[in-house]
């Protein structure tokens, strides 16, 4: 692959940057609710301008390595919390709606800027996974199929509920599209519309 940074992977270290961040607001939130004392293990303390922390000899290696990571320690730190606690789900689910409101498409956006928000958000793998393909869109709505699941093994392997992760990204959604007039409709959690209110 060549050595040279173009648009597609700064988008998919805005991406890695947002899931990041959601995991340093559910830390956060467990940490001012009591629940544990630290939760730094799960956070990423690693910043700073692409171009500069990027290995360019391996631009795609390391996007993939920083994605399984984020992924591990998203599973890994929703699994901790909820282990033993299964009430701890409404409360990360609220943050999780909260962080999604404070990244929300604009009040005027149309159902493919809505898109576009939900996907510049949220992580499922790279790009050439192919996860997500547009299957109809116009004015009113946009509908797209997932065509496979990226997200299991993670919280298999933490020991954690898939589902879970369904539950939260719902509401990261929920909250992208807060201020719009735009609603998503899901099936099977491989069909997806984005529908007006």
């Amino acid at each position: 692959m060549s050595a040279f940074l173009g648009p597609i992977h700064h988008w998919m270290y805005g991406k890695i940057q947002a899931q990041n961040d959601l995991i340093g607001q559910l830390a956060a939130k467990a940490e001012a609710e009591g629940w544990t004392a630290s939760l730094d293990s799960y956070v990423s303390h690693e910043e700073g301008p692409l171009d500069e922390i990027i290995d360019v000899e391996n631009i795609h290696g390391w996007l993939s390595t920083r994605i399984e990571d984020v992924e591990c320690r998203y599973a890994g730190i929703v699994t901790t919390l909820l282990a033993g606690h299964p009430e701890r789900l409404a409360v990360l689910k609220q943050t999780a709606f909260v962080w999604g409101t404070g990244h929300a498409a604009d009040s005027g956006a149309s159902a493919a800027d809505c898109y576009k928000k939900i996907e510049d958000c949220t992580l499922n793998g790279m790009p050439c996974d192919g996860v997500n393909i547009v299957t109809d869109k116009d004015e009113a709505h946009l509908s797209w199929e997932q065509r496979f699941d990226v997200h299991e093994a993670y919280w298999l392997k933490a020991g954690g509920d898939p589902t879970h992760f369904y539950e939260l990204r719902n509401q990261v959604v929920n909250g992208l599209l807060s201020e719009t007039r735009f609603t998503l409709s899901s099936v099977d959690r491989k069909a997806y519309t984005l529908l007006p209110r």
